[in-house]
């Protein structure tokens, strides 16, 4: 099998993890305006874009043996997304979940999982006419 590396582009693997990630918090988000009048619930968040936004900042080591440690950032890929309880001190008299913050949070992210289908699609796109041999 020849490997050039066309299906393995960071921009490519970036964008199948994002897609992943709006979906899950949509599921999130979804979760949380369905128990608005739940007794006693907790409102939940998935953070994906601060662990990454830290990481990149930081230096990458290089592992010179496979015993070794990964240091310094990580990619996007092995990035793993976490599922917090939302710091807020609404109180809607039954628990803390914020009606309009969280359906604004659910149009936020169907905007940017659109985005994110559509520059895959995009990319996908692009790839066919390079394997199919069209220019335009």
């Amino acid at each position: 099998m020849i490997k050039t590396g066309l299906f393995q582009n960071d921009h490519l693997n970036s964008l199948k993890k994002a897609v992943g990630v709006y979906s899950k918090r949509h599921q999130v988000t979804a979760e949380n305006i369905s128990n608005v009048q739940t007794d006693g619930y907790r409102a939940r968040e998935l953070k994906f874009e601060d662990l990454i936004n830290g990481a990149n900042n930081r230096l990458r080591g290089q592992k010179t043996h496979s015993s070794h440690l990964s240091l310094g950032r990580r990619d996007i890929g092995s990035a793993q997304e976490e599922l917090l309880e939302t710091k807020s001190n609404f109180d809607n008299g039954v628990n803390n979940v914020d009606i309009d913050q969280e359906m604004t949070e659910l149009a936020t992210t169907d905007l940017s999982y659109r985005l994110a289908t559509r520059l895959l699609s995009m990319k996908y796109a692009g790839l066919k006419k390079a394997i199919s041999g069209r220019v335009t």
